[in-house]
């Protein structure tokens, strides 16, 4: 009789919890549907999700690879938040998927004697692990990989699986929207000749640079001859060449996490995070790959640039300056001759 009690009295503490499991699910399903109306970005989403997952639905670890545009295994983001790390969502870029998930295409709940390991380095092996892929449903495509783990045993009840499934095509669903969004935002920012970004976001990539750098050397761009260029071979000549220096400025600021714009015309700016004597260097190193460049070749006309270049706080205290100060060393340098590098001058500075 006692026996039978006990065993009653387990039943109803399980079907308790499960009770109050399923109210935290809908509870979340209904959350994250009301914040989905306010996300606007793919990182944004990932943050309200994890931090969801972990707090109402008590999971200990929640990871989500998500794939870029290739299919390359060591292409992947990755998103991470664990109770071993204070619940901080972390980001991870280029990494490689784990060996273990290359099979899954469909739910899996891994047993306990399946875990030989923890996914990640300095987090500990859980006892349950439930990996969900991202599927897109219009062609079948896996887009990431989300894994929930727990330090508990059988911690993953088949409600709480079926729940993981569906909210999962929420977030997949959700995920897409802000894929064409982010998309066509970026449409907006960049100029559809040259491919880089255009004059509308300077200000802000300026100001990202000096949140993010001590140091910022600032370059603007003119192409020698341009207009001789477009008169006498024509204008679809002159675009080429817009492509072409837009991209091998592009290609060689990358690597010193540099950028280039296209500033209006045949006017580009150059901004790179590194001191005047450092910058000068790469400057002049796309300054002087310009004529040779393949169309340059095909050309009749020289085809060249002159740059106005200046440093913040080396030449001026106030970074908001510096593309006024660097426009006005380009000007001096038409004057002075082309295919060459004019650093500002106090006369260039005093002009504010």
């Amino acid at each position: 009789m006692y026996e039978d009690r006990r065993l009653l009295g387990d039943e109803i503490e399980r079907l308790k919890q499960e009770l109050d499991q399923q109210r935290g699910m809908l509870w979340l399903l209904g959350e994250m549907m009301k914040s989905a109306m306010n996300i606007t970005s793919f990182k944004e989403l990932i943050s309200v999700v994890t931090d969801m997952l972990m707090g109402v639905m008590g999971v200990s670890n929640c990871y989500l690879w998500y794939k870029t545009e290739t299919d390359d295994l060591r292409n992947y983001i990755l998103f991470i938040r664990s109770t071993e790390q204070e619940n901080q969502l972390k980001e991870i870029r280029g990494v490689v998927l784990p060996k273990v998930l290359w099979p899954i295409k469909a739910t899996y709940l891994f047993q306990e004697s399946e875990i030989k390991d923890s996914l990640i380095k300095d987090i500990s092996m859980p006892k349950s692990r439930l990996v969900v892929p991202l599927v897109e449903i219009e062609n079948n495509h896996i887009s990431g990989i989300l894994v929930l783990e727990h330090i508990k045993s059988n911690f993953f009840t088949p409600h709480m699986i079926k729940f993981f499934e569906t909210f999962i095509i929420f977030i997949t669903n959700k995920t897409q929207s802000l894929r064409l969004l982010e998309h066509v935002e970026e449409e907006s920012i960049k100029d559809s000749l040259t491919g880089i970004y255009n004059r509308r976001c300077l200000e802000k990539i300026l100001d990202y640079l000096h949140e993010k750098y001590e140091q910022i050397t600032v370059a603007v761009i003119n192409i020698d001859n341009f207009k001789n260029i477009n008169d006498q071979l024509g204008h679809m000549q002159g675009d080429t060449a817009l492509r072409a220096i837009a991209q091998l400025a592009k290609g060689i600021v990358k690597e010193y996490k540099g950028e280039v714009i296209r500033y209006g015309g045949d006017e580009f700016i150059i901004l790179i995070p590194k001191l005047l004597v450092k910058a000068i260097h790469i400057l002049d190193e796309f300054r002087a790959s310009v004529p040779y460049l393949k169309i340059a070749y095909d050309l009749p006309i020289d085809l060249s640039v002159t740059l106005g270049a200046c440093a913040y706080p080396e030449m001026v205290q106030d970074y908001s300056k510096l593309i006024k100060v660097a426009d006005s060393a380009l000007l001096r340098g038409k004057v002075e001759g082309k295919n060459r590098i004019v650093l500002a001058a106090d006369e260039d500075i005093m002009l504010d």
